[in-house]
């Protein structure tokens, strides 16, 4: 495509346009650009693109799009914001391939990967093959390449729909951030459905207030309903059990599904039970009923559950379609994942890392009726720190026995952290920094009808400390953990 083609997407305030070069590709990332690519600089959280623009053009850059005045002898266009330049841009030059897509937003602070897995099984069956962009990674399942982002920069979320498109995707499932909406990194995309799970305490860190947070996650429910839009309205659905969520869902303007076990709702959730076997419930719709027995774990996993069955019947899938979907998913990476060997505790490892999902988390262990609980957890450095004496509080007041452990503690201090959680917790928990030897303390110190639960990290299989990335993986210790314990054990015997 010639830039001039290509910079029909945007308004250039100042354009130094003295050539017309075919350009062969699109980035935002200097190290990442090649010959014939056009550079755009935006300006991040934390590093500048401008800063790099030389780098870029050393790389072989073919022309710039940046956000202030910038000599160069290469075809230059100034805009006024390049985060949604380059989100334009990239959908002109793929050629808008959300435009052929089925394309599902799932916003919220917590459930979001496992909607989306579910989401995923229901809309496979029911519309066609479908792809899945979030936490875990971006492709189909059982072919998921790892992810940096939950929703991915817009360059590289615009060519990853066009690789679905291609490959013959009917359909895109895909977290959104609120990273993401503030950022413009989904700008442009005209979703047809977007979810919204709930709300809580998170990011602070980046939004600083509570109320900015919530306007992200709102930013991204507007697009729904934006008057430019070609594709007709998206559908809104909303859990109905989550108070902020349902004022915003409720002020809709447009189509909305609410979906609740707890409150009224369109998709109506009743009757659930859940435990170390399974996870089963009724959703109530239009009148009809159907019984889904989930092979996933946990009472939020049936909330999750719900909110892809509301999604599902937004775009007209019959129940029993839905329940055939939902039952189909055996699991997702790092939720809920319960480890076990010979007659020692149950080791559940579990990515809960928000005071609410860890505060879900233990309160539905305990519903179990363990023996006692022990749990091992950190708190990411960088990150929010207003959450970490709230964590410390949950997990002291629902475990009887508390590790407090590192979890990427990346450029902050380690000690620090551990600080600011035992503010919440106090002092009558086990400080052990090395996660390794938490877990292992752990798992060595409970035994028969005793619950393990590190929490955290999940389907994560490294550490960050310092800006380096370190191999580490919560279930691969726990395994270890488990099977020194049970040699130990039978050595005693």
């Amino acid at each position: 495509m010639r830039l001039s083609e290509l910079l029909e997407a945007i308004e250039c305030g100042q354009a130094a346009l003295q050539a017309d070069p075919e350009i062969s590709g699109i980035s935002t990332d200097s190290r990442g650009v090649r010959r014939g690519d056009l550079f755009v600089a935006v300006k991040g959280h934390t590093m500048d693109g401008h800063d790099f623009i030389e780098d870029a053009v050393r790389n072989g850059a073919s022309a710039l799009v940046v956000g202030r005045a910038y000599e160069s002898d290469l075809p230059t266009c100034v805009v006024g914001d390049t985060g949604i330049a380059a989100a334009l841009l990239a959908k002109k030059f793929f050629s808008d391939p959300a435009a052929g897509l089925l394309l599902v937003g799932i916003t919220g602070t917590n459930g979001k990967t496992s909607t989306s897995f579910l989401l995923e099984s229901i809309l496979s069956a029911a519309v066609g093959k479908t792809g899945v962009i979030g936490t875990i990674g971006v492709g189909s399942m059982g072919e998921l390449t790892a992810a940096t982002h939950t929703t991915p920069a817009s360059v590289n979320l615009y060519r990853s729909l066009a690789g679905f498109l291609e490959n013959g995707c009917r359909a895109v499932v895909m977290e959104v951030s609120s990273h993401a909406a503030v950022q413009h990194r989904i700008e442009g995309l005209e979703f047809d459905v977007g979810v919204f799970m709930n709300i809580s305490r998170d990011h602070l860190d980046y939004h600083e207030t509570f109320d900015r947070y919530i306007a992200a996650k709102e930013a991204f429910v507007s697009t729904l309903i934006e008057p430019q839009r070609e594709k007709k309205q998206g559908i809104l659905v909303y859990n109905a059990d989550d108070e902020r969520v349902r004022v915003i869902g409720e002020r809709f303007g447009g189509d909305s599904i609410s979906f609740g076990f707890e409150r009224d709702a369109a998709v109506r959730g009743r009757g659930l039970t859940a435990d170390l076997e399974g996870t089963s419930f009724d959703i109530e719709c239009d009148g009809k009923s159907v019984r889904v027995e989930l092979q996933l774990l946990g009472s939020f996993s049936a909330c999750n559950a719900l909110a892809a069955a509301a999604a599902a019947r937004a775009v007209g899938v019959e129940l029993p379609s839905i329940k055939e979907g939902l039952e189909r998913v055996e699991g997702v990476p790092g939720r809920f994942q319960v480890l076990s060997a010979g007659g020692g505790p149950k080791v559940v490892i579990d990515y809960a890392h928000t005071p609410d999902a860890l505060e879900r988390l233990l309160a539905f262990c305990r519903d179990l009726g363990p023996a006692r609980i022990t749990t091992v957890f950190g708190c990411g450095g960088d990150r929010d720190r207003g959450k970490r004496p709230i964590m410390g509080k949950i997990a002291n007041e629902i475990s009887d026995e508390v590790y407090v452990t590192d979890d990427n503690p990346r450029t902050e201090d380690p000690e620090g952290i551990i600080e600011d959680i035992l503010e919440g917790s106090g002092r009558g928990v086990h400080v052990v920094r090395d996660r390794s030897l938490a877990i292992r303390k752990a798992v060595e110190g409970a035994g028969e009808g005793e619950i393990v639960v590190v929490a955290g990290k999940g389907h994560e299989t490294y550490q960050i400390i310092g800006t380096e990335r370190i191999p580490f993986d919560d279930a691969e210790e726990a395994r270890k953990a488990l099977a020194s314990r049970e040699v130990g054990h039978r050595n005693r015997t």
